[in-house]
């Protein structure tokens, strides 16, 4: 059975690149959708049974216009759907993010024909995303795990470590190490810089 795809990039031609590749790959892809913008991204997702997303990180449109949100959102609505993202940021920080939101690969567009099969057949069951050659020298080790992700979405809400300790029913002591871990991933020396950053990226 075909594995259905929806594929996003505002740049028509890079779309047209994309369906090449695949079409070139040894197992059997199905386009089921083509979003140029948020909008018609989810309107896609929405409506279409889909079982792999290959999107460009930086999509326009929409309040979610930011990537990290984008794929926020994504991952909070369909947190089963497999995520390839597609980027040419090599920002340590925003790569580690993407780790914590279990993506299942992110490939640099200049390599995409080279390490696409990789990404996407390579890591189907892996807890850390494929990371393009490009990218692993800002990545290795550096990862967010979910919990230290989920850590500083609630932070980035205002909420406490009590709190947030509360929440997701874990000790004071597990979600202070889970903050101080995920900064230290994110080169974050202190809070002040932890919040700026939060606000930043719209966590």
């Amino acid at each position: 059975m075909a594995i259905r795809v929806i594929i996003a990039d505002d740049h028509p031609v890079f779309l047209l690149g994309l369906r090449a590749v695949l079409a070139a790959m040894p197992e059997e892809y199905l386009i089921v959708g083509e979003a140029y913008d948020v909008e018609s991204l989810f309107f896609l997702l929405g409506s279409q049974t889909v079982d792999l997303l290959i999107t460009d990180f930086s999509m326009p449109g929409g309040e979610t216009e930011d990537g990290v949100r984008m794929i926020s959102r994504i991952y909070s609505q369909y947190p089963a759907l497999p995520i390839v993202v597609i980027t040419m940021i090599r920002d340590q920080r925003l790569l580690s993010l993407l780790a914590g939101y279990r993506v299942r690969a992110v490939l640099n567009k200049n390599s995409l024909s080279e390490e696409l099969a990789k990404g996407v057949v390579g890591n189907k069951e892996g807890d850390v995303p494929y990371f393009s050659e490009m990218f692993r020298g800002a990545t290795v080790g550096q990862c967010l795990t979910g919990k230290e992700l989920e850590v500083m979405k609630l932070l980035g809400q205002g909420l406490g470590v009590n709190d947030i300790a509360a929440r997701l029913f874990r000790t004071k002591q597990t979600i202070s190490a889970q903050k101080i871990s995920a900064m230290r991933k994110l080169n974050l020396p202190n809070d002040a810089e932890l919040y700026r950053f939060l606000h930043q990226i719209g966590l």
